[in-house]
Formats: structure tokens, C-alpha cells, sequence
């Protein structure tokens, strides 16, 4: 247990500092264009996401019970509060949740399982959290939602680029540390956030 509290706080306050740092220092977007939806943007809309998913993932993954869930919660509370985020807080930060839980289902997978597991939570965090924009920004209609999606494809595409770049630098190192899980434990109390924190995203932005 010990290493594994060191390994968590280790990896939050790496997340944190590279989150923040990131977010300085992140060149801008390539200039290669699309149209979508009647309007011209990037092709990639880049941002920071990947660390956090990249985390979300490995803790999940190789950390379990109550860090699957506490170390991205940490690093987002932590940085949000510094950097700040949008009115969408709380489908973002269940996103990540969701992330972590997909890490975790992967426990007993292979590596190549988890990669494929992890580009799949990607696309399903994008929905989700496009889904919170929609609530929030768009006219409720059908066209409203088909807009919201559309004019996210950019981030979309930069979101599974990124995160298949970097989830291998941060999942390898790990693949042979040996880190007890309670699984009892941990079949009961890695979810239940996730779901507190889905209806709590719904209700905020209604």
C-alpha cells in the first residue's frame, strides 16, 4: 500500500505540473483547415486533454480501489482551480472517471487490449462531454446536437491522436511494477463516483 500512495501522489503531482506547464507553453494549432458545419477551422484543435487521459487511464489500470478515481480527481480539481475550466466542470471531471474505470475493467487485459480499450474511452469521453455542450450552449433540437458534434471533430481527432501518442511513455514503464489490488474493494467503490458525478453533470447545466 505504501508504494502505491507514493506512485499516486507521485503521478498527481506529475499531472499537475505538466497539465499547467502544458497549458503555457502548447504551440498553436497546425494550420490546416476543414469546413464543417458552414465554418472554417482547424483541422486539430489542440489542448491538453492527453495528459489527464493518459493518467485517468493508468491509474485505473495499475492503481485500482479509491485511486482510480482520487488521482485524476485530484489533478483536475487542482488544476482547475488554477487554470479554471467551464460551466461543463463536472462532465468533464466524470469523463475522466469514466476513463480511470475503463483502465480498470483492463486489469487482467493485455497491453494491446488496454490500448484498444483506452482509444475507445476517448471517443465515448467526447460524446459525453459534447453531450454536456449541447445541454449548455446549443438550441435543444436535433440540429442543435448535430452541430454540437460536428464542429467537435477537430477535437475529437487531436484528442485520439495525442492520447494514442502518449499512453504507451505512460503505460510501459508501469506494465512490470508490482502493485497489490484489494479487488473486492475495489468492485464496489470505482463506480460509484462515476455515477454520482453523471447526474450531478446533467443537473448542473439544466
Amino acid at each position: 500500500m505504501r508504494k502505491k500512495i507514493l506512485l499516486s501522489l507521485t503521478i498527481i503531482l506529475i499531472g499537475i505540473l505538466s497539465r499547467i506547464w502544458l497549458y503555457k507553453i502548447l504551440p498553436s494549432t497546425p494550420h490546416i483547415y476543414i469546413t464543417l458545419a458552414g465554418a472554417r477551422q482547424p483541422l486539430f484543435m489542440m489542448d491538453v486533454f492527453f495528459v489527464i487521459a493518459g493518467i485517468s487511464l493508468i491509474s485505473g489500470r495499475y492503481l485500482g480501489d479509491l485511486f482510480t478515481f482520487v488521482v485524476p480527481l485530484s489533478i483536475m480539481v487542482i488544476t482547475d482551480i488554477l487554470i479554471g475550466n467551464t460551466m461543463i466542470f463536472l462532465f468533464t471531471w466524470s469523463g475522466f472517471v469514466f476513463m480511470a474505470i475503463t483502465g480498470y475493467i483492463t486489469y487482467k487485459k493485455s497491453i494491446f487490449q488496454f490500448f484498444g480499450f483506452g482509444i475507445l474511452s476517448v471517443i465515448m469521453y467526447d460524446l459525453w462531454t459534447n453531450f454536456g455542450c449541447w445541454i449548455g450552449w446549443y438550441e435543444h433540437t436535433i440540429e442543435g446536437l448535430i452541430l454540437c458534434y460536428t464542429v467537435a471533430i477537430p477535437f475529437m481527432l487531436w484528442h485520439l491522436i495525442s492520447t494514442a501518442l502518449i499512453l504507451p511513455l505512460f503505460s510501459i514503464p508501469l506494465e512490470k511494477v508490482e502493485l497489490s489490488r484489494n479487488m473486492h474493494l475495489s468492485k464496489y467503490i470505482s463506480t460509484s463516483p462515476a455515477i454520482f458525478l453523471i447526474i450531478a453533470s446533467i443537473l448542473s447545466v439544466i
